[in-house]
């Protein structure tokens, strides 16, 4: 059965100046850059005043894994994330992501939403993480979806201090 996957953050800027962040490339590279691991890259990458859609790719070492995804994992950890963004109307961003393990029978998946108050604004994610192997892969999910929301917390504070510094 698939795991929920459910994070908010708040933020010091208005829904639209957040929507901008999180779809430029230069702020996507530089997260990359910082936290996204061995073998970090962003792979596509469109924008235009309608939307967006970006595809990352992020490691995560073995070492790093706990021993029970490292039992179903051979080798690292690379994820490929992609995103897309559409407005839905002013001061609300809505959109989704989905992401696959390279090497592993699994997936995560989930909507996303940016809204504001006019302020400040808020990033929504409710996904799931489903890994489909047999006895263990309810453990399995829960490893994932716990390590998921781990990653989220640290790009919103990457993101955060990305808008702190261009205030």
């Amino acid at each position: 059965m698939p795991r929920p996957i459910q994070y908010k953050s708040r933020y010091d800027a208005t829904a639209e100046q957040l929507y901008a962040t999180v779809v430029d490339r230069e702020y996507l590279q530089a997260r990359l850059d910082s936290i996204g691991g061995g073998n970090a890259a962003l792979l596509e990458h469109s924008s235009d005043g309608n939307g967006a859609k970006y595809t990352l790719r992020q490691g995560v070492s073995k070492s790093y894994l706990p021993e029970i995804v490292q039992k179903v994992l051979h080798g690292d950890l690379v994820i490929e994330r992609t995103e897309t963004w559409h407005r839905a109307e002013d001061g609300r961003y809505e959109g989704n992501v989905t992401a696959r393990v390279k090497g592993a029978p699994g997936t995560i998946g989930g909507a996303l939403a940016i809204s504001g108050d006019g302020e400040s604004s808020e990033l929504d994610i409710d996904g799931e993480a489903k890994v489909d192997v047999p006895i263990v892969g309810g453990k399995v999910e829960s490893v994932v979806a716990e390590q998921v929301v781990k990653l989220m917390r640290r790009e919103a504070e990457f993101t955060k201090e990305w808008l702190a510094e261009r205030k």
